[in-house]
């Protein structure tokens, strides 16, 4: 392919999307990202919020508690 010459666009037939090639020199095929790791202060105690019991999964209470001031 020559510098002044546009990738071949290449349009699948039924389809309205145009699929465009990578860029020269790029990996066609990159890796995931890895899994967030969630820090000690992104938790729930760490902003002074509540516990939750092992195996409970119940937030029912807290849901009713925490409205806006206009309800």
């Amino acid at each position: 392919m020559q510098d002044d010459q546009e990738p071949r666009i290449v349009r699948p037939r039924g389809s309205r999307r145009a699929i465009r090639p990578g860029a020269p020199g790029t990996d066609p095929a990159p890796q995931l990202p890895a899994d967030p790791v969630k820090a000690a202060e992104d938790t729930d105690a760490a902003w002074g919020g509540t516990v939750k019991p092992a195996g409970g999964g119940g937030n029912d209470d807290e849901l009713q508690r925490n409205v806006p001031p206009h309800w």
